[in-house]
């Protein structure tokens, strides 16, 4: 390995400004497939659990058959507070990090018509809801940690020569390499050590910051048949916002190493649109026995993707023209591509114990495997996207989910509970397998001739493991993570 007193003063390599990014992997098409009715704070009291009981802005995410439902025409709004906290334990460390935000969780405008058929009525409108929320800070802290993420870039440079590495790897190895942080092994032109030998003592952080949603927008016809059948349908229009920041330090805890530390950094953001069909429908078997089942098509996104890394190290000696601190900074990567996720069925049951109250019962099915990456049209070179298919179908399996809820009357005040199971999307032998997502919730509400006003609180609770770079290099972190938010409804019936 050279000394950094000898490195030459010019970069090697020239930056190419116009590359075609690495194809988008496996987690990205879970990231859009990943998602959970907003809905308002009584159906969030109520876990959710809605497939068969509708008259909620919450049905255009669950069943559109629910708005055959609705007695009169309505004006709903719902906003909610939450708060976000990741805790990770990573080499014997842990860390903890908080993040709040207020958001418009849903809002809708039901329309009511009344048949000219007796025993017929119809509903239609529009509904806006957010399915999912990006915004989140998880910070990940090792104070003994005997591996370097510049070994990852090591690797990955293997094979190729440190001529072109900047052109060919520019938004990882090629940085290290320009920011000294890789070195060719001594006698090649296309190996590679890092400038932190595996085994050093590091101290390692890793913040990663997100932001951003995912949001449906449906445009719905449900009509009602003599207060026994309910059918409806919905055009719906998604919308996908995501930008994550990731800052990656290391601080090397022996003073006779040359290199003292080094940020690594990718921004990234994120946009997409897409639509899906989805139909449904509710039976009333009984007067306490409904029930519901629905089907959402695949949602056909257009993904644009536009990113930047850049790393800086520090020495402790410095070269021949007196530096210290080297930087590298690659070009804006831009990309484009399709995401097709999977289609889902709901099937549901609810009992109703006349006027006093209900219990409500969701079950869900989709199968993540189904995802696929397609080439956008506009790309000449078109990449098939092969090998993170194949990963989806390897990684992922079908995602079963449960809700379950109940509401109980008290003359114009109504009390809820709630209860939420989703899988984890991945098989029980991959490296990031961990826990099923599980929500608990609990509102109350009450209702006027004119006004109804609702309150629902939720808090879910998730552990998973991830990796900060390649797993054969480094142990997992686990991360502990926790959401509550508190959701207010204020609906208007003229």
């Amino acid at each position: 390995m050279s000394n950094p007193m000898n490195r030459p003063l010019a970069l090697l390599g020239a930056v190419l400004l116009s590359l075609l990014a690495a194809a988008q992997n496996e987690v990205d098409a879970l990231r859009l497939a990943t998602q959970r009715p907003g809905g308002t704070a009584r159906s969030i009291g109520m876990g959710n659990a809605f497939g068969a009981l509708g008259a909620d802005p919450v049905a255009l995410s669950i069943n559109p058959a629910g708005f055959g439902l609705y007695r009169a025409s309505t004006l709903s709004l719902t906003v909610g507070l939450g708060f976000n906290t990741d805790d990770a334990a990573y080499y014997g460390a842990g860390s903890k990090d908080l993040q709040s935000r207020f958001s418009l969780s849903n809002a809708a405008l039901v329309l009511h018509k009344e048949g000219e058929t007796d025993g017929r009525q119809a509903a239609f409108g529009v509904v806006y809801d957010r399915v999912q929320s990006f915004h989140q800070t998880t910070n990940v802290l090792g104070q003994d940690v005997p591996s370097t993420i510049l070994q990852s870039f090591a690797d990955e440079g293997f094979g190729t020569p440190f001529s072109s590495i900047t052109g060919d790897l520019p938004f990882t190895a090629g940085l290290a390499w320009d920011a000294y942080g890789i070195d060719t092994l001594a006698g090649t032109a296309d190996q590679y050590v890092p400038f932190i030998p595996m085994g050093s003592s590091v101290q390692q952080r890793r913040i990663t910051e997100t932001h951003g949603s995912t949001n449906r927008t449906g445009f719905f016809y449900a009509g009602n048949f003599d207060d026994r059948l309910y059918l409806g349908g919905a055009l719906n229009i998604m919308g996908h916002r995501y930008n994550r920041t990731m800052s990656h330090s290391e601080n090397t805890l022996d003073p006779n190493l040359d290199l003292g530390n080094l940020v690594y950094k990718e921004k990234l953001a994120t946009t997409g649109n897409a639509f899906e069909l989805s139909v449904g429908a509710i039976v009333r078997a009984t007067d306490r026995l409904r029930l519901g089942a629905a089907f959402y098509s695949p949602q056909w996104w257009q993904m644009n993707d536009a990113y930047v890394s850049e790393m800086t190290t520090d020495f402790r000696t410095p070269d021949s023209e007196g530096n210290y601190s080297y930087s590298s900074q690659s070009p804006d990567g831009t990309f484009s591509y399709k995401v097709h996720t999977p289609w889902r069925a709901t099937a549901s049951l609810a009992y109703l114990a006349g006027q006093n109250g209900l219990v409500s019962v969701d079950y869900e099915y989709m199968d993540l495997r189904s995802m696929r990456f397609r080439a956008a049209n506009n790309l000449e070179d078109l990449y098939d996207f092969s090998v993170e298919n194949d990963a989806m179908q390897k990684r992922f399996r079908a995602q079963h989910t449960v809700r379950v809820g109940t509401e109980w009357r008290l003359q114009n005040w109504y009390l809820r509970g709630g209860f939420g199971f989703v899988a984890d999307p991945y098989v029980a032998t991959d490296l990031e397998s961990g826990q099923a997502l599980r929500s608990f919730a609990l509102g109350t509400g009450y209702r006027g001739e004119h006004i109804t006003v609702d309150l629902g609180l939720e808090q879910v609770l998730q552990s998973f493991t991830t990796y900060l770079y390649d797993a054969s290099l480094v142990d997992p972190a686990q991360i502990d993570r926790s959401a509550f938010r508190s959701i207010l409804t204020v609906a208007l019936h003229p």
